[in-house]
């Protein structure tokens, strides 16, 4: 299974693969406020989820190191967000 598959089994899903806090900071205000910023020791990610244990758990699966899990980005609601 890929990352995004074994996210999407954990009600999650990956918006931003290979980016930077900078980036996400820099997209802030058009992303879904479930947004999470996951360090991992393979990269950094901006993962949706409802809880940060459903992403340690795809991560985990997936053979990730993980270093942080920091939440408190984007300013959209959940419910209104829509992926293009």
């Amino acid at each position: 299974m890929t990352l995004s598959e074994v996210l999407a089994a954990n009600s999650c899903s990956l918006l931003l693969d290979e980016t930077s806090e900078i980036e996400i900071k820099d997209l802030e205000k058009d992303l879904p406020s479930d947004l999470h910023l996951v360090v991992t020791d393979k990269g950094v990610y901006g993962v949706r989820a409802a809880k940060a244990s459903d992403i340690f758990d795809s991560f985990y699966d997936e053979g990730h190191e993980i270093a942080e899990i920091k939440s408190g980005y984007g300013r959209i609601k959940p419910k209104l967000f829509q992926e293009s």
